[in-house]
């Protein structure tokens, strides 16, 4: 009984609406605007996945020649060692490390420009009516990063099909510790409603892949699309 009323209480809890979702932006405090920048429309975790060994033609076609190249398998492989030996290296040539997770922030969106602020942020940018840009935080890299290749790699794809939406420029923010900030930044001539159902971004970075939906009817405020 106990575990049935915990469970309860934890799907009453999930089923109110966040803080922000209550008042208008104007009374919004810090703990909106940490709601809103940890777990919100606008602010997800999504999942990256790594690039399987492709073949030359592929990593051609793919517009990254150097994602995709599988491991050698060594002398193992070929069999002159034993067929368990050989059997192990070819588990080895085909093992795919996780590579975890980013956080991806609709960060044009105006909620999010006015929870920054209010939690100090003095050097948010400013994309204006040019721009929808989608930020990832804290993205792992293992080669140097080129904005222009990025740019050929990523796209936002409507849900009922359609043209995907390129970006018009990548800004890349790589950090001493392995990690980079990737910016990706949309032309707003290509309209996004609440008619759409979803927009998923898509990217390639490296040796991975990311495939994250958005979902326009959820990222309102006061009745207004913010993106």
């Amino acid at each position: 009984m106990t575990a049935l009323f915990v469970t309860l209480a934890l799907l009453l809890a999930a089923a109110q609406p966040a803080g922000w979702q209550t008042k208008p932006p104007a009374q919004w405090d810090e703990n909106d605007a940490k709601q809103i920048l940890a777990e919100s429309p606008w602010v997800v975790d999504a999942k990256l996945y790594p690039i399987p060994p492709r073949s030359p033609s592929a990593r051609r076609e793919s517009g990254d020649w150097d994602a995709g190249i599988g491991r050698g398998v060594g002398i193992a492989g070929t069999g002159l060692l034993g067929k368990e030996r050989e059997k192990m290296a070819l588990a080895r040539a085909h093992a795919l490390p996780d590579p975890g997770s980013v956080t991806i922030v609709w960060a044009s969106a105006a909620p999010v420009r006015a929870a920054e602020v209010k939690l100090g942020a003095t050097d948010v940018p400013v994309w204006g009516d040019d721009y929808y840009a989608i930020t990832l935080l804290d993205v792992p890299i293992k080669r140097k990063l080129h904005a222009g290749q990025l740019k050929g790699v990523a796209a936002l794809r409507r849900s009922g099909g359609g043209k995907d939406i390129k970006p018009v420029r990548v800004e890349i923010l790589e950090q001493s510790d392995g990690f980079a900030t990737v910016v990706y930044l949309f032309s707003r001539s290509a309209e996004i409603s609440k008619r759409d159902s979803s927009i998923s971004f898509y990217a390639q970075i490296g040796e991975v892949v990311i495939s994250q939906p958005f979902y326009p009817q959820e990222m309102v405020v006061e009745g207004q699309l913010e993106l």
